[in-house]
């Protein structure tokens, strides 16, 4: 019998402990015979990117987006699992990953344990335990 039938990995494919969360969560997944998704949400207010507000250029944000798809495509590809779903957003990053972890059905959603030096995002992952109606496992 598996825990997780569905597992959510919330990651910022730029940080420098994404690769090690990908394979934590790629065998957590295997282990569980689970789907496993990927996110990121560019850090934002509502569902604009600080980016978008700085740059203001629709191809700048495009080119961004397809860098940061690439970026997590890249993370998929380490993992020695599959990988069922990649999920871009822009803005709230706790409001985003509610809702998708919500929408995926997810059991489990791993994050990556940092403050953010931005303090009007509080800790992300600590109001996702918080909020969320399924396991939250904070990893490094």
């Amino acid at each position: 019998m598996s825990l997780y039938q569905t597992i959510l990995l919330a990651v910022n494919p730029e940080d420098k402990y994404a690769h090690k969360l990908m394979v934590k969560a790629g065998v957590i997944a295997e282990q569980n015979n689970a789907e496993l998704h990927i996110a990121y949400v560019e850090p934002g207010v509502g569902n604009v990117s600080f980016i978008d507000v700085e740059i203001e250029l629709q191809e700048e944000h495009d080119a961004i987006a397809k860098q940061r798809m690439t970026q997590l495509s890249d993370l998929a590809a380490v993992s020695s699992y599959p990988v069922a779903g990649l999920h871009i957003a822009n803005g709230d990053i706790a409001k985003h990953l509610e809702e998708l972890a919500e929408k995926v059905e997810a059991n489990l959603v791993i994050t990556g344990y940092h403050k953010s030096s931005i303090h009007i995002f509080g800790d992300v992952s600590e109001t996702l335990a918080k909020n969320l109606k399924c396991d939250v496992l904070i990893s490094q």
